[in-house]
């Protein structure tokens, strides 16, 4: 058993918010997904992004509102999960004042190749 805890990853700045992408972790090479931490600070949101990937947002600290254009926002509070398709523009926000959003971001290639570096 390996643990990949989001409060002891090397974070970096991407996507307009700080990320842990996980292969800094010899334990998840060779995983058939990407996957990352991403933590927006208090008021914060991520870039609009757009990629080819689908992407699994997990919510596992504080609450996220997701935004896309072709509908209406989603709150999604820790324990939620957000699929997004492929190429579908998304945007996270934290509407906390007082406590970071966390989120776990896993990410694939919808005809199964392996997951590039585009997804956030």
């Amino acid at each position: 058993m390996q643990v990949l805890a989001s409060d002891s990853a090397e974070l970096s700045q991407e996507f307009g918010i700080t990320v842990g992408r996980w292969d800094q972790y010899r334990a998840a090479q060779g995983l058939p997904f990407g996957a990352m931490w991403c933590v927006i600070p208090p008021g914060g949101r991520s870039n609009v992004d757009q990629h080819p990937d689908r992407e699994l947002f997990v919510v596992v600290g504080g609450s996220a509102e997701v935004r896309v254009p072709s509908g209406p926002s989603t709150m999604a509070p820790a324990g939620t999960a957000v699929l997004m398709d492929s190429q579908e523009p998304h945007v996270l926000v934290n509407r906390s004042d007082r406590e970071p959003l966390v989120a776990l971001s896993l990410y694939w290639m919808p005809d199964g190749e392996a997951a590039g570096d585009t997804a956030g």
